[in-house]
């Protein structure tokens, strides 16, 4: 018994850690006024969680959110009255089942305890992370997405592709876009077969049929569970969105500064570090593969960059871990803290319902001030200026 607890050290104590700041935030965090505008997810959510627990005959959802179905089910079989609960306790047991999904990811990859320890740190503390955002507004499908992509890596990792075949179906009932994962697995499978890189026939062919029962999960969801808008599908919302930014150039930069936010001077100094070493890849084909995937789904998937970005962090930073494994201490630890005032430590999320719409947009840097942008645009480029002062005075890259 001793031996187990002593083994699983690190994974106890970052569950308690998260555990405790998840009490911690719902003590401090002021929760999202649902009712102070209809244009809120959770209102969408809401009614789709009211047709699983019996308030609502009829089902009036959305595209896309009514193929959204898992988590909204799940909360209606929870015990408590008020839906907003239900919801903060299946977000508590997604959030577990992440961070031990992640932690033995981490494991996998050879993670050292102290790079484990930083990356939990950024997916607990930041704002727009895991507990914070999600207990501003809990009525959200989001956190079975850091289970569900952990587990993807995993599967790929230990090339145990058969398990797609049940994660694939199921995370397409949570959200949609786990379909274009798995278009992306497959084609970076095949890619690595005409290679003949480590991806076997039968392999990608498993790839393949999940990937069909992705397909076949969401059509059957349509099906029996159609939007209320009918003619709506992910190619006009990709589509519109890039078009908004052909026309409007600066959402590029909101976006840049969304990126930024959501991973700081860590995925900077990664980025730079391989640039210079010319290995950018680095046999990770299908973790930075992943990675483009979720930072192209915040540009075209909607407005708020930051969440967006956040959501792909399984993916993103374990490619920013493992790629600065060879960073020596110094350098990374400049990085860590440079990070830090983007995480706003010390301040609440603000409902616009007592603040107001423009203290809100201002704390988002997606519909943020522009001057606010460009401050934080600043910032970032005085992050790589610092990162390039200390490579060439200090020679501290290896």
């Amino acid at each position: 018994m001793f031996d187990k607890i002593k083994t699983h050290f690190l994974l106890i104590l970052l569950l308690l850690l998260a555990s405790g700041l998840f009490l911690l935030y719902l003590k401090i965090q002021p929760r999202l006024d649902h009712d102070f505008s209809a244009l809120f997810d959770a209102n969408k959510y809401l009614d789709v969680y009211m047709y699983f627990s019996g308030e609502n005959q009829a089902y009036e959802v959305v595209f896309p959110i009514n193929s959204r179905i898992l988590v909204p089910w799940i909360a209606s079989l929870m015990p408590f009255e008020e839906p907003v609960n239900n919801f903060l306790l299946v977000n508590y047991f997604f959030m577990i089942l992440s961070v031990i999904a992640i932690y033995y990811l981490w494991i996998s990859m050879g993670l050292s305890k102290g790079f484990i320890m930083t990356g939990f740190f950024w997916l607990l503390i930041h704002w727009t992370g895991i507990i914070r955002l999600n207990i501003f507004d809990p009525v959200t499908v989001d956190l079975p997405l850091y289970l569900f992509q952990a587990l993807l890596i995993l599967i790929i990792i230990k090339k145990q592709f058969h398990w797609l075949l049940i994660l694939a179906p199921l995370a397409t009932l949570q959200k949609e876009s786990f379909m274009g994962l798995m278009v992306i697995s497959f084609i970076t499978g095949l890619y690595l077969y005409i290679k003949k890189n480590g991806m076997s026939r039968s392999s990608l062919l498993i790839v393949f049929l999940a990937l069909v029962l992705s397909f076949v999960a969401r059509e059957i969801t349509n099906y029996y569970f159609p939007p209320a808008d009918e003619g709506r599908n992910s190619m006009m919302v990709l589509l519109f969105h890039a078009r908004e930014s052909i026309l409007n150039p600066f959402r590029l930069v909101r976006w840049l500064i969304g990126i930024f936010t959501a991973y700081g001077p860590l995925l900077i100094l990664a980025v730079w570090y391989k640039i210079i070493h010319k290995n950018i890849t680095s046999g990770n084909e299908f973790l930075i593969m992943l990675s483009l995937t979720y930072l192209g789904f915040s540009l075209l998937g909607g407005g708020d960059f930051a969440r967006l970005a956040f959501l792909g962090f399984p993916f993103i930073m374990s490619w920013i871990l493992i790629s600065l494994e060879n960073v020596r201490g110094f350098l990374f630890r400049i990085a860590f803290i440079m990070g830090l005032p983007l995480m706003k430590l010390f301040r609440n999320i603000p409902d616009p319902a007592v603040t107001g719409w423009e203290r809100f947009n201002n704390f988002y840097p997606e519909f943020a001030n522009p001057v606010i942008v460009l401050l934080w645009l600043g910032y970032g480029v005085l992050c790589v200026l610092a990162f390039r002062i200390i490579h060439k005075k200090l020679s501290l890259l290896p």
